[in-house]
């Protein structure tokens, strides 16, 4: 069973710990210049600052840089997120970096997290 105080390697240098994703949490990625869909994915890793997307099939078009809009769901909230690709990992992931978040917005993340591990 996984725990809150999971998180990726510590000598990983971050503002905020990662946490990993488990299959209750959808993600819905738009491309904002385009103002277009462009898919469903999966948030293989996330923290208070932004995520990992993975299996998304548009992953190969993404660059860094792109503005995405990104709607998290989980099983109580659905939460609405503007964020830039800061690095392109390997062809089919990519991170992202929250952009414009509020305070509300941080809050909601954090119970995203707490509720993938209760």
């Amino acid at each position: 069973m996984n725990r809150p105080d999971v998180t990726l390697p510590s000598h990983e240098r971050r503002k905020y710990p990662r946490y990993y994703v488990n299959t209750r949490l959808t993600l819905a990625v738009e491309d904002e210049s385009l103002q277009e869909s462009i898919g469903l994915g999966d948030p293989a890793d996330i923290s208070l600052g932004g995520l990992r997307v993975c299996n998304l099939p548009a992953c190969p078009s993404v660059r860094v840089g792109d503005q995405l809009g990104l709607l998290l769901v989980d099983q109580e909230e659905a939460l609405s997120l503007h964020g830039a690709v800061v690095h392109h990992a390997t062809w089919d992931t990519f991170g992202v970096e929250f952009r414009r978040i509020s305070l509300a917005e941080q809050l909601a993340i954090g119970g995203i997290i707490r509720r993938q591990y209760s």
